[in-house]
């Protein structure tokens, strides 16, 4: 008796069986498409965005949020815009804050 990679596989012709298929598969149909040409993270176009805070009462737009990041013992402060930018830049101080091991890895 062959194998089931050896036996011929009868195309799915009936209504019946694609309509199945489509069912099993929750609606995908055929071949996905490539993944789109773009850059993980987009720059961000709103003016202000990740500059160093100067007064630490005026943000340099509204709606700013500052973050605080400690890079080798000593703490840097930057504006951010509120959403993606300031949600990277709270996980980025976050990771930094990691002590570094004696090999120098964190």
């Amino acid at each position: 008796m062959p194998t089931p990679a050896q036996r011929p596989r009868l195309p799915e012709t009936s209504e019946a069986q694609i309509k199945a298929r489509y069912a099993w598969n929750e609606g995908k149909a055929g071949k996905p498409r490539k993944a789109a040409d773009m850059a993980v993270v987009e720059p961000c176009t709103v003016d202000g965005c990740g500059t160093p805070v100067t007064d630490t009462f005026r943000p340099p737009a509204d709606g700013m949020t500052r973050v605080t990041s400690y890079a080798d013992g000593v703490a840097e402060e930057h504006w951010y815009c509120v959403g993606r930018c300031a949600a990277i830049a709270c996980a980025r101080a976050e990771l930094r804050a990691i002590p570094m091991r004696s090999d120098g890895d964190r």
